[in-house]
């Protein structure tokens, strides 16, 4: 595990890096509770996410915000626990948008294994902010890659508003499904 997370930080500085390089700054502006609400982020990919919303059982848990989320829980190999206590992949056939039970135990195993300080199953700052590190981009159209564990994902962020790919289109990742 140890040698795993070196190789992905290794790689978060070189991002961070080539962006710098670029001139990218600025933070994501704060995501805003009127209109439309999407996971957004300005400049470099790397520190999109850290001033999103919560997602959870209880808050947008029905969401392209969760299916962003749950893609990033399928690319690093997360894992859920069962009712046998069975640890069990979280597969691409759970990226769903709905933040169930095994969203939420992915969701802690997730933050287990980065060592974050809340072990807790909701996606808030701190989650999605160490999420972030493992983005890099904007590349061509738009693109943004998370580099996981197990695979690398793409998202789209077009004029700052992110994007996922969805029975092969591109939907906004809304915080609820009415957007």
């Amino acid at each position: 595990m140890l040698n795993s997370k070196r190789s992905r930080l290794a790689a978060a500085a070189v991002s961070v890096a080539a962006a710098a390089g670029l001139g990218l700054g600025g933070l994501a502006p704060a995501a805003s509770a009127t209109g439309t609400w999407v996971i957004d982020g300005r400049g470099a990919a790397y520190n999109d996410w850290g001033d999103e919303g919560n997602l959870s059982r209880h808050e947008h848990a029905n969401s392209n915000a969760t299916r962003l989320w749950q893609s990033v829980l399928w690319a690093d190999g997360a894992k859920w626990t069962g009712s046998d206590g069975k640890k069990h992949k979280f597969t691409k056939w759970d990226i769903d948008g709905q933040f169930g039970w095994k969203t939420h135990s992915a969701t802690k195993y997730w933050q287990d294994r980065e060592e974050l300080e809340d072990v807790d199953g909701i996606v808030g700052k701190e989650t999605f902010g160490y999420a972030d590190d493992f983005l890099d981009g904007p590349g061509a159209n738009g693109k943004v890659y998370y580099s996981g564990y197990d695979r690398n994902v793409t998202f789209k962020r077009l004029d700052g508003k992110y994007y996922v790919k969805i029975d092969g289109q591109w939907k906004k990742a809304a915080y609820d499904w009415s957007s």
